[in-house]
């Protein structure tokens, strides 16, 4: 007997829930091949093949099994296996092949083609059913097969959906199970009674469970392998990215001695191309490709080989700096990574070096003239010390360089300087070690004996005193240099002092000369420096005292003035006298405030004395180079209420030889001031004679020399007797200092000078509240003078 054979509801549950997990797997296996199209063809297109073809498959056959589940139903072997064939063949390859960029004509033929495919398997799997006679309604199928195709056609079509793998889920399902029912629907399958089975489990029930959990399970693990390989390879890609995307170069060799990872930055520094290297090369193999393109010597590709393959294997790590064939150097780090291998980076340090190299240099170097500098100077000075080697240190200060400075420009200077400093270079060779210490001050290290240091010194001073023209400048520089020896328990404090002290000395002494370090020279110093320190506490706190020494008029043998001399008394060192101490307050600049001093100090006194008596005051060079001396000079006679005609004003002829034009202004303005204005010292400066030609004096003191000498000399008395002459003709006063004799002062009054002064006629005295200074009556030292004639 036949038998209608009508569907169960709970295998039909078990067939759909098959079709949807293997179209879910597809939709996860399309979507993530689909974002990476350019992926080479792999184990994960083929993973989608096998989900799609065997996925629908199993659907078919579990839905077959969801007749009645007491009914069993036999399959041919060879036409099931060829509809499992049939279905990867014409459903999974296509699914496979619509991941990859196509055309939307080859696309809409694959989907058709995976439609169709489809309902070939499930036209196959009928025909392989045995026991049972199957009766098709071409109809349902042709309109099964057109809905499948369409579901299938729109899934693909259509590239981006807002939920891809929701999508590709429910239309592959839908159109697997489309074309099943569908075309089932209008189908018959009759059986005969005798292959019925009563029991509630029937085989049927228990091979859809089967199908269905072998189905399950496959698609599960497939998924899941897919999950992780895809997650894995997401962190390739990102690791990847970031080992590309490094500064650095970047080269893995893992454990096995093979190139396992490098980046683009490795094969930009090793200027080596993209396609030569490859992941899994041996490390010989590498070495070889760059060593051909950076053109290493065999030496140097075997050198390098043995100190990589001992890299990939140490569990240490290290830094290497490369000096390469360019010029330009790597730093290398390598970092081990236990039981897998090394990562060497290399990072590209060359400008960093160049820049460093540029900064030492600049910090041992001078940037205009390229010699060494002070540490250069230093460093190399305690080299020679730790060497024990003999060797002297020279310094030199080119004269009046400020002057070139002021007069020509810093631009001039500069090359005054580059001429210097080339000279000295061609003369000292290799020497000695030739440093700039800064300004005008340059500084030799020389390696030889003292003897041979010096005779370089005086080499140095000649070869520097020769003219130069600069820029259309006449110039004759000249050096002054200070020679200190090294030896045996002097540090490089002491060395450098030594010299700075010489060097003062040859300037101090007549500049343009070299002089040599003596034992009593640092003493000198000291005592200098401790007269600067006790000139400015003596200016702050009221260390000088005026004295005052009297001249007399030769016509009545009366007193008509007095001389201003400072006084100093030293706290340690008791009284300092002037021609001492005011030559050091000129050099450090403190003369201008003492002056001020004696000024209103003596104007003070002077108010206090008979208006008969006058004043003279010395003024000196730098004094007289400022305008104050004559506001000072105004104030202190407008305080003191006394008229400047009892002021005379003394300058020496080295006050005039500087800036002759200057100090003839000032001159003239002191006697238009009502001032007097008295040459001091006459006989002893420069061109005195043009001085009186070309500067107006009231009054002419004639150097003590003369007077001395004059009773014995016929020379100086014929100058004397001539300098009296000329005060007569132009209208001068004329002066004589130093008398001494009753001798000097019958000789004095004979060629007709006017005035004298000396010991013989007073010394100088300070004057006090108790003991003020004597007004003597006119012709009082005559009766002195001539009993001390008489007496003779």
């Amino acid at each position: 007997m036949i038998q209608h054979l009508p569907y169960s509801g709970y295998l039909l549950a078990v067939a759909i829930g098959i079709c949807v997990t293997a179209a879910w797997s597809v939709s996860l296996l399309t979507v993530e091949l689909s974002r990476a199209p350019r992926l080479k063809l792999g184990w994960r297109h083929a993973a989608l093949t096998l989900s799609a073809g065997l996925g629908v498959w199993a659907t078919h056959f579990s839905a077959m099994l969801a007749y009645r589940p007491d009914l069993l139903i036999e399959y041919d072997p060879l036409l099931t296996g060829v509809s499992a064939g049939v279905s990867i063949a014409l459903v999974g390859i296509p699914c496979a092949v619509l991941t990859r960029p196509l055309g939307r004509s080859a696309r809409l033929s694959l989907a058709v083609i995976a439609g169709g495919g489809i309902w070939c398997m499930h036209a196959t799997g009928l025909a392989g059913m045995m026991a049972c006679r199957h009766g098709y309604s071409w109809g349902t199928n042709v309109l099964g097969a057109a809905s499948g195709v369409g579901l299938f056609a729109i899934w693909q079509m259509k590239r981006r959906w807002p939920r891809p793998r929701l999508a590709g889920t429910l239309f592959f399902s839908t159109s697997v199970c489309a074309i099943h029912f569908i075309s089932l629907s209008g189908d018959t399958v009759l059986a005969r009674m005798s292959t019925l089975h009563g029991s509630l489990v029937s085989p049927g029930l228990i091979a859809a469970c089967i199908v269905f959990a072998v189905s399950a399970t496959s698609l599960s693990c497939l998924l899941f392998a897919s999950q992780i390989r895809s997650r894995r390879e997401r962190e390739e890609r990102t690791l990847k990215a970031i080992i590309g995307s490094m500064s650095d170069g970047l080269v893995f060799v893992d454990s096995r001695g093979r190139l396992s990872h490098y980046n683009q930055r490795f094969l930009d520094l090793f200027d080596t191309p993209s396609d030569a290297l490859s992941s899994g090369m041996t490390i010989d193999r590498f070495l070889d490709v760059v060593a051909r393109f950076r053109r290493w010597t065999p030496q140097k590709r075997d050198m390098v080989g043995v100190a990589l393959k001992a890299w990939s294997t140490s569990a240490d790590s290290f830094d290497r700096e490369c000096d390469m064939e360019d010029g330009r150097t790597y730093l290398m780090h390598g970092r081990p990574v236990p039981g897998e291998g090394v990562v060497l980076t290399f990072t590209d340090v060359t400008a960093e070096r160049r820049a460093m190299g540029e900064l030492t240099h600049l910090a041992h170097h001078d940037t205009l003239t390229g010699l060494g500098n002070r540490r250069a100077l230093a460093e190399q000075t305690n080299l020679m010390m730790d060497r024990a080697s003999a060797f002297s240190l020279l310094l030199i200060d080119l004269d009046e360089f400020k002057q070139v400075n002021d007069a020509f420009g810093h631009t001039v200077g500069d090359k005054l300087l580059l001429h210097c400093a080339d000279r000295l270079r061609s003369m000292l060779g290799d020497t000695g070690f030739l440093a700039r210490m800064g300004g005008d001050e340059l500084a030799i290290l020389v390696f030889e004996s003292e003897d041979r240091a010096m005779r370089i010194a005086q080499t140095a001073v000649e070869l520097l005193a020769g003219p130069v023209t600069i820029d259309g400048c006449r110039i004759v520089p000249g050096c002054s240099i200070g020679v200190a020896t090294w030896r045996l328990g002097i540090s490089s404090e002491d060395l450098m002092k030594q010299a700075d002290i010489a060097l003062y000395e040859a300037k101090r002494t007549g500049r343009r000369r070299a002089c040599r370090y003596e034992e009593g020279l640092a003493e000198r110093l000291t005592t200098r420096q401790e007269i600067i320190e006790g000139l400015h506490d003596a200016i702050q706190n009221g260390g000088f005292a005026l004295a005052f020494q009297p001249v007399v008029d030769l016509a009545d043998g009366a007193v008509s003035g007095y001389e201003a001399l400072i006084r100093w008394h030293h706290p340690r060192r008791g009284w300092i006298p002037p021609n001492v101490f005011v030559p050091v307050a000129e050099e450090c600049g403190l003369v201008g405030e003492i002056g001020r001093w004696v000024i209103h100090h003596a104007c003070e006194q002077l108010a206090t004395w008979p208006p008969h008596l006058s004043v003279a005051i010395n003024v000196s060079a730098v004094q007289l180079g400022s305008d104050k001396v004559l506001d000072e000079l105004a104030a202190a006679i407008a305080l003191h209420g006394l008229g400047a005609e009892r002021l005379e004003v003394e300058i020496t002829e080295t006050a005039l030889i500087g800036n002759p034009a200057m100090a003839a202004s000032r001159l003239e303005r002191l006697r238009a001031m009502g001032f007097r204005v008295a040459l001091d010292d006459f006989g002893t400066g420069q061109s005195s004679l043009s001085h009186l030609q070309e500067f107006r004096f009231d009054r002419i003191k004639i150097d003590r020399s003369f007077v001395e000498r004059a009773i014995s000399d016929p020379r100086s008395m014929a100058i004397l007797r001539a300098t009296v002459a000329i005060g007569h003709d132009l209208g001068v006063t004329t002066h004589a200092e130093g008398v001494e004799a009753v001798e000097q002062v019958d000789l004095l009054r004979s060629i007709g000078c006017d005035a004298i002064q000396g010991y013989l006629v007073g010394r100088p005295v300070i004057p006090t509240a108790a003991n003020p200074l004597p007004t003597w009556p006119a012709r009082a030292l005559w009766p002195r003078c001539q009993a001390e004639r008489d007496v003779a």
